[in-house]
């Protein structure tokens, strides 16, 4: 059985540099808010839709007070990035010494 294979190294091979947790904070911030106000939105465009609305009781607790629900549900949405990143860049950095 042939394998593909090329010369050229990898981009992560021989590279020991730790993940940073600014970066992986807010770039799980940016990923988890934007979801949520994509499916905020989407509860205004179809909302018989499942999907959005299980996403927002997710994050928010309140979700007949329009405002508040987009409030509770973008900070709610920030402290579960910055809560995952606090736990999971550690663990990662020690497993990548390894």
């Amino acid at each position: 059985m042939a394998t593909l294979t090329s010369g050229r190294t990898s981009a992560g091979t021989g590279l020991n540099t730790p993940l940073n947790l600014v970066a992986t904070g807010w770039g799980l911030t940016s990923a988890l808010v934007g979801l949520f106000v994509v499916c905020f939105a989407l509860s205004f465009v179809w909302p018989a839709g499942g999907g959005p609305h299980a996403w927002i009781r997710l994050f928010a607790s309140q979700p007949d007070n329009v405002l508040r629900t987009l409030v509770e549900g973008v900070l709610g949405s920030a402290a579960a990035a910055w809560l995952t990143a606090v736990l999971f860049v550690p663990v990662y950095n020690r497993l990548a010494e390894r």
